[in-house]
C-alpha cells in the first residue's frame, strides 16, 4: 500500500486522533489546500489527514536530496519514486561500525600471537 496520495480537495480528511474534517474544513485549516494550481499530498489509506504536504515542494526536497524524477510521466509516478527513494533510505545499514572493525583486528592479533597446536 503507498504512503501517500493526491488529494482530490473533496473527500473528506480523517486525522490520527479520529477527527473528521470536511474538505473546507481542511482547507481552513490549511489554506494552501485551497489554491487549485497546488497539488495536495495526504497520507493514502483510511487516516488521510496523518501526513500534509505539497507534491511541488516534496519533489524538491527530494531532488535535492538525489531522487531521480527522470522517468516520472505523472504525478503518481513522482510519489512511487518518493516512496521507492525513501524506503532505500531507510534500509538498515549492515555495514560493520567502526567498533566491530576494531573488535575483529583485536580477535585477529590475539589469534595470530597463539602458539600452534601440535
Amino acid at each position: 500500500m503507498s504512503r501517500y496520495a493526491i488529494w482530490n480537495k473533496q473527500d473528506s480528511i480523517i486525522t490520527p486522533i479520529g477527527e473528521v474534517l470536511t474538505a473546507q474544513q481542511w482547507k481552513e485549516r490549511y489554506p494552501v489546500a485551497g489554491v487549485d494550481s497546488i497539488k495536495v499530498v495526504c497520507a493514502a489509506g483510511e487516516i488521510n489527514g496523518a501526513f500534509f504536504g505539497t507534491l511541488g515542494q516534496m519533489v524538491d526536497m527530494y531532488s535535492n536530496q538525489g531522487c531521480d524524477f527522470s522517468a516520472c510521466v505523472t504525478d503518481e509516478d513522482k510519489l512511487a519514486a518518493i516512496e521507492a527513494f525513501e524506503d532505500e533510505m531507510n534500509k538498515p545499514d549492515d555495514t560493520p561500525s567502526a567498533e566491530e572493525r576494531i573488535a575483529a583486528a583485536m580477535e585477529y592479533q590475539v589469534m595470530a600471537t597463539l602458539p600452534d597446536a601440535e
